[in-house]
């Protein structure tokens, strides 16, 4: 069967980077305000409604496979190669680069090779430089996707009973990780069992949602485009709720700020699945009108910044380095955030937007942001081929 692109999961792809870059820029400028007052309440409950952009990635990531791979036959050794080696050499290379890059100034390893190693092991093993979890899940989802695959196709009459299924087993997922596991002593527990999030089993409702809307993509998308008034007052008003949701976690069950904005929380399974609803809808709307020569503009960013998102989410620690030096120069007049805050969304946006786009571009390079490429042909080596 011939590959077709999906150019709605382009756009997709383009602002839920949007959305990933801006919860990490406003993280932050929140940390630049005492807990408990009116500005970090306020800037946590609307950074809290903006946490569904990991989980609207997850769904991309089954969503993808499963229509590449679902009316074709998966050998598997050979997909492991492929899907692996090619996730495998960036995140060798990041965890490294930002191990180094962290060594500057906040990790002092007394200038010993064997501390940086035993540091990068741990590093490998956990996935806990700064947002490289992400790269680490999606290891985990390769080496299950053949089995969900097989699973699927099997039981093709049966996708409405697993999809509930996967629904209510993703609740009590996340209701056991909310209310059980805080109580309970984990320290003796494998490291994926106590840090849930970085978990493929915890996605595992996000995954499986891709992989049936890969299946019965245009079933969805015509009740979707036919509810679109519906799924958009839903969603104007669950950002309201989630809102009062954060507000309920800090104040009525007096928890952290980092256990209120989790994602891994029941609320965030249908909250989620309506941002990714909404995106869809609007994703087939500009792919349906993406050649008129009035949306050229807006179409060539679409199609650029996606093919750079994979790069982009790997060198962003940088800018947003950049603003965590800068932020505390307004310290004394915060009131300029309003105009500070976007600004610096757009600067971590297009800065690395550049940067994958060089490394995209660059041969052999390529391959630390997922890109093959091949070393360029001289045009007088190859004319000297020629003639030989």
């Amino acid at each position: 069967m011939k590959k077709t692109h999906v150019y709605e999961v382009d756009f997709m792809r383009t602002f839920i980077m949007l959305g990933v870059l801006s919860v990490h820029t406003m993280t932050i400028f929140n940390q630049q305000f005492d807990d408990w007052t009116i500005p970090f309440l306020s800037m946590s409950a609307f950074h809290s409604s903006m946490k569904v952009t990991r989980l609207a990635f997850m769904f991309i990531t089954g969503f993808v496979l499963f229509l590449t791979y679902y009316h074709k036959d998966l050998q598997l050794f050979t997909f492991w190669k492929k899907r692996l080696s090619l996730i495998a050499i960036p995140y060798v290379f990041w965890n490294i680069v930002y191990l180094i890059f962290r060594g500057t100034y906040s990790i002092d390893f007394n200038g010993s090779i064997s501390a940086f190693l035993v540091e990068l092991m741990n590093s490998l093993l956990q996935g806990d430089e700064f947002y490289i979890y992400f790269v680490l899940v999606s290891f985990q989802f390769y080496l299950v996707f053949p089995f969900l695959l097989a699973l699927l196709k099997r039981y093709e009459k049966w996708h409405l009973q697993l999809f509930v299924g996967s629904v209510i087993f993703q609740v009590l997922l996340t209701t056991f990780y909310k209310l059980g596991i805080p109580h309970l002593d984990t320290s003796n527990w494998p490291y994926l069992l106590s840090h849930y999030g970085v978990f493929v089993l915890s996605y595992q409702c996000w995954f499986v949602a891709g992989g049936m809307v890969a299946c019965h993509y245009e079933k969805i998308c015509t009740f979707l485009e036919q509810h679109k008034k519906t799924i958009l007052f839903l969603l104007f008003t669950g950002v309201v709720i989630m809102w009062a949701y954060y507000l309920f976690n800090r104040v009525i069950l007096l928890e952290s700020d980092k256990r209120a904005q989790s994602p891994q929380q029941p609320i965030f399974l249908p909250y989620s699945l309506l941002v990714i609803a909404l995106l869809m809808i609007y994703g087939r709307k500009w792919a349906s009108v993406r050649n008129d020569p009035k949306w050229e503009k807006f179409s060539q960013f679409i199609m650029f910044a996606s093919s750079c998102s994979f790069g982009m989410f790997l060198v962003q620690p940088f800018p947003l380095f950049m603003i965590k030096q800068m932020v505390p120069l307004f310290s004394e007049a915060k009131w300029m955030y309003v105009i500070v805050l976007p600004a610096s969304i757009v600067f971590v946006y297009a800065t690395s937007m550049i940067l994958s786009y060089m490394l995209n571009k660059t041969p052999i390079v390529s391959y630390v942001v997922g890109k093959k490429s091949k070393l360029p042909r001289w045009p007088k080596i190859v004319k000297a081929r020629e003639q030989l």
